[in-house]
C-alpha cells in the first residue's frame, strides 16, 4: 500500500471530524425531510412526492480520498448504490491506495463540486416545497433546528488550505515533541510588573469577580512558583513582580471585595454576607481556591510581615468561608499549625489574634473547632520540651486558655472530654503498671503532663467566677494527684515538682484548699535524705525543662542540691498562700513539727540551715496571725468577715511574704543568669556559622582564580 500524503494527514488532523459530523447533520436532515414528505403524501395521490435528496455518498471519489486512513459512514443496508459503491471499492483497492498519495484529479474534483451543488439546489426545492406544504412544521423547525433550513453544502476538501499542501514532511518526531513543548510554554503568560500595576489600576477604578479571580490565577501561580506539580496560567519571573502582586492580592482585593459585596452587621456586629447579592456565588467560588494559595504562601513563607498581612487579608473574607466546613476548618488547621510551630513571636502573635478574632466573632461555628485544634496542636508540639522551647510552649499554653474564655459553656464541654480522657489513660496506666514495667510510660511523658498543665492554666484563667469551668477544677486536681503518686521515687522528682506548680497555680487562682504539703512531705522520707550524698562533677538540673533524671544522678550531691530547693521553694509558696488567713497557726503546726523533727536527725549541715529558717518564717506569720485575731469578736461561720481578715495588710510585708519575695528574686537571676548564657551561646554559634561560611567563599573565589 502507498504512503499517505501530506494533505491526507493534515486533513485527518484538522479537518475529518468537522467534515464527518456536518454529514450526519445531513442524513439526518435528509430522514427528517423524506419522512415528513411520506406522511404528507398519504393524503394526496394525485401527484407523486418527490423523492429524497440525493445521497451524499453518490459520489465516491471524496471517499476513497477518505479510504487512505479511517472509515466512513455505512449507508442503509439494501441501497443499490451502496451495493454498487461496495463492489467497485473491493475491486479498486489497490488503485485507491495509489490516488490517495496523488493530489485529487482534477475531473473528480469538478464532479464533487457538481454533485453537492446538486444537493444543495435539491435540498433548498425541498425546503421551499415544505413550507408550502406544511407551513407548521416549518415554522417548528425555524424555532427549534434553525441549522437544518441554514443548510449550505461545501466541499471538505475546502476547508484545507493551499499552504498546508506545500508544507515539506516532518519526519523527526522528536523535534515535533520539542515544538509542542515550546507552545504550550508560550501559551503561558509572563506575570510581570506592568500586568500588576494595571491590575491595581482597574481594581481601583472598577472591580469585578472576572477581575478578581484573573488576580486571584496570578497569587496562585506566584505561590506555586516551585511545585512543578501545580499547572498554572502565568510564569513568574520578575521578584519585584512577585511581591507587587503579592501586596496587591492581600491588601487592595479584600477592599475591592468589600465595595462589591457590603457586609451587613448582625447580633453583637458580627458581618453577614447578604444572600441577594449578584457576585457573592462568583466571588466564594473564587475565594474558595485563593484560600488554599494563601494556605501555601503561609507554609513556605518566612517574612512576619507577609504572614501578618496574609492572617489578616483571610480575617477580611472569612465570612465567605462559613458555609464550607471542611474548608474553615482545614484553615483553622493550618493557622493553628503556624501559631503552634512557629519560632517567631511575632508571627504567632498574628496567628493568635486571627484565631481569637474569628472565634469571637462567629463563636458558634469556629470556636469549638478552634478550641479542639489548639489543644491537640499543643499536645503534640510539646512532645518535647528545652530550655530554648520553653518560652514559646508557655506562649502558646497562656494564648490558648485565653480562647477558652469566649464561651465558657463550650469550653467545659471540651475541656471535660480531654480531662476525662487523661483519667482514662491514668486509670490503664495504673492498671498496666501493676502487670508491666513500662505501664507509667502513658502517663509519664512531656505531652500528658503539659495537658495537665495546660487545663490547670485554663481552670486558673476563668474558673475563679462562677462559670462553667470551675467545675473542671475537682476532676483536674484529682486526675494530677494521681499522676504525681503513680511512681513516688526519686527519679520522677522533677515531675512531682511541675505537677506541684500547676496545682498550686490552681489554688492561687480558684481560693480551693489542695493538700499538697503532704506531697512535698513525702520527699523527706526517701532514702535521698536519709543518706550523705555523692561528690560528682555532673551539671546541675534544670526542674522546668526535665520529668526525669538518668540514673547517674540519684545519690549525687548536684541532684540534692536541686531537690533540696525545689521543696524549699515549693513548701513556701504553698504556705504563702494563706499567710493572711485566720486558721494560718492552725495550718502551719503538724507541717512545723514534722520539719524540726526531720531536723533533728538529718546531718546535711547545708539543708539544714535552708529548713531551720523556712520553720522560722512559719513560726513568726503564726504569731502575726495570732495577734491579729486576739482582737476578733466574730466566730467561723462569719463568712464575710473571715475573708475579709487582715485585708489591709499588704502581702509583702509579712514574715513569709518577705521571705517569699527574696526567693522569688533570687529565682529571676538564676533564670537572667541562664537566658544571658543561652544568648550569648547562640550569638557564638552565629558568628562561628558567617565564618565558616565566609571561609568557603574565599575558598571558592581562589578556586576559580586558579582555574582562569
Amino acid at each position: 500500500m502507498a504512503k499517505t500524503s501530506k494533505a491526507t494527514k493534515k486533513f485527518q488532523s484538522k479537518h475529518l471530524k468537522r467534515t464527518l459530523d456536518h454529514r450526519k447533520k445531513v442524513q439526518a436532515h435528509n430522514k427528517k425531510v423524506s419522512s415528513r414528505k411520506k406522511k404528507s403524501s398519504s393524503g394526496d395521490d394525485s401527484e407523486p412526492v418527490p423523492t429524497a435528496a440525493k445521497e451524499v455518498f453518490e459520489d465516491m471519489s471524496v471517499d476513497q480520498f477518505f479510504d487512505g486512513g479511517f472509515e466512513v459512514p455505512k449507508e442503509k443496508k439494501g441501497s443499490k448504490k451502496a451495493e454498487s459503491e461496495s463492489e467497485s471499492e473491493d475491486e479498486s483497492d489497490e488503485e485507491i491506495d495509489e490516488d490517495v498519495d496523488d493530489e485529487v484529479d482534477e475531473e473528480e474534483a469538478s464532479d464533487d463540486e457538481s454533485s453537492e451543488e446538486e444537493d444543495e439546489e435539491m435540498m433548498k426545492e425541498d425546503m421551499e416545497k415544505l413550507k408550502e406544504k406544511d407551513p407548521e412544521f416549518y415554522k417548528y423547525l425555524q424555532e427549534n433546528d434553525k441549522e437544518l433550513l441554514d443548510f449550505e453544502g461545501g466541499n471538505p476538501l475546502d476547508m484545507v488550505s493551499d499552504d498546508d499542501d506545500d508544507e515539506e514532511e516532518d519526519d523527526d518526531e522528536e523535534q515535533e515533541g520539542k515544538k509542542a513543548k515550546e507552545s504550550k510554554s508560550k501559551a503561558k503568560r509572563d506575570l510581570t510588573k506592568e500586568l500588576v500595576a494595571m491590575w491595581k489600576s482597574r481594581l481601583a477604578e472598577k472591580p469585578s469577580p472576572k477581575l478578581i479571580r484573573e488576580i486571584c490565577v496570578g497569587f496562585d501561580a506566584a505561590v506555586n512558583v516551585n511545585n512543578d506539580q501545580v499547572v498554572t496560567k502565568f510564569i513568574v519571573r520578575d521578584p519585584d513582580a512577585f511581591t507587587s502582586l503579592i501586596y496587591l492580592t492581600l491588601k487592595d482585593v479584600p477592599q475591592a471585595i468589600q465595595k462589591l459585596v457590603k457586609y451587613k452587621k448582625g447580633p453583637h456586629g458580627v458581618r453577614v454576607i447578604p444572600e441577594n447579592n449578584q457576585y457573592v456565588h462568583p466571588l466564594t467560588q473564587v475565594l474558595k481556591n485563593h484560600a488554599l494559595s494563601v494556605l501555601t504562601l503561609l507554609n513556605d513563607i518566612t517574612n512576619t510581615d507577609i504572614a501578618a498581612l496574609a492572617l489578616s487579608s483571610l480575617n477580611e473574607i472569612f465570612p465567605f468561608y462559613l458555609g464550607h466546613k471542611r474548608l474553615v476548618k482545614k484553615l483553622v488547621n493550618e493557622v493553628v499549625g503556624l501559631w503552634s510551630t512557629s519560632q517567631d513571636t511575632e508571627t504567632q502573635i498574628a496567628a493568635f489574634a486571627f484565631l481569637n478574632n474569628v472565634s469571637r466573632e462567629f463563636p458558634t461555628s469556629v470556636l469549638e473547632v478552634v478550641l479542639r485544634q489548639t489543644y491537640s496542636a499543643l499536645v503534640q508540639a510539646s512532645h518535647k520540651v528545652t530550655q530554648r522551647s520553653l518560652p514559646s510552649l508557655n506562649f502558646c499554653k497562656n494564648s490558648a486558655a485565653e480562647l477558652y474564655g469566649i464561651d465558657t459553656t463550650i469550653a467545659y464541654q471540651v475541656g471535660f472530654e480531654f480531662i476525662r480522657q487523661a483519667a482514662i489513660h491514668l486509670r490503664n496506666s495504673i492498671n498496666q503498671t501493676s502487670n508491666a514495667k513500662e505501664g507509667y510510660k502513658i502517663v509519664y511523658n512531656w505531652q500528658y503532663v503539659n495537658s495537665l498543665d495546660f487545663w490547670s492554666r485554663v481552670v486558673s484563667l476563668h474558673g475563679s467566677e462562677e462559670t462553667s469551668l470551675r467545675q473542671l477544677v475537682y476532676p483536674l486536681v484529682q486526675v494530677t494527684l494521681g499522676t504525681i503518686r503513680l511512681i513516688p521515687t526519686a527519679q520522677f522528682y522533677p515531675l512531682r515538682f511541675y505537677l506541684v506548680r500547676a496545682l498550686l497555680r490552681v489554688s492561687q487562682a480558684t481560693g480551693t484548699y489542695i493538700p499538697i504539703f503532704p506531697l512535698l512531705a513525702e520527699v523527706l522520707t526517701s532514702s535521698m535524705f536519709s543518706k550523705p550524698p555523692k561528690s560528682s562533677k555532673l551539671a546541675a538540673v534544670d526542674f522546668d525543662s526535665n520529668i526525669k533524671v538518668n540514673q547517674a544522678y540519684l545519690g549525687t550531691r548536684a541532684y540534692f542540691d536541686g531537690v533540696a530547693d525545689q521543696f524549699i521553694e515549693l513548701s513556701a509558696e504553698f504556705f504563702g498562700l494563706y499567710a493572711k488567713s485566720v486558721a494560718f497557726p492552725e495550718l502551719v503546726t503538724p507541717a512545723v513539727l514534722s520539719l524540726r523533727r526531720f531536723l533533728k536527725k538529718s546531718k546535711n549541715g547545708k539543708f539544714n540551715r535552708q529548713l531551720g529558717q523556712l520553720v522560722e518564717k512559719l513560726n513568726a506569720n503564726a504569731q502575726l496571725v495570732t495577734q491579729q485575731r486576739s482582737g476578733v469578736e466574730y466566730g467561723p461561720s462569719n463568712k464575710v468577715e473571715v475573708a475579709n481578715f487582715m485585708s489591709s495588710t499588704e502581702w509583702e510585708s509579712t514574715p513569709l511574704g518577705q521571705y517569699i519575695s527574696v526567693l522569688r528574686k533570687a529565682k529571676e537571676e538564676r533564670e537572667r543568669i541562664l537566658r544571658q548564657a543561652m544568648e550569648d551561646e547562640d550569638r557564638d554559634e552565629r558568628r562561628e556559622k558567617a565564618k565558616q561560611a565566609q571561609e568557603e567563599m574565599e575558598d571558592e573565589d581562589m578556586e576559580d582564580s586558579d582555574e582562569e
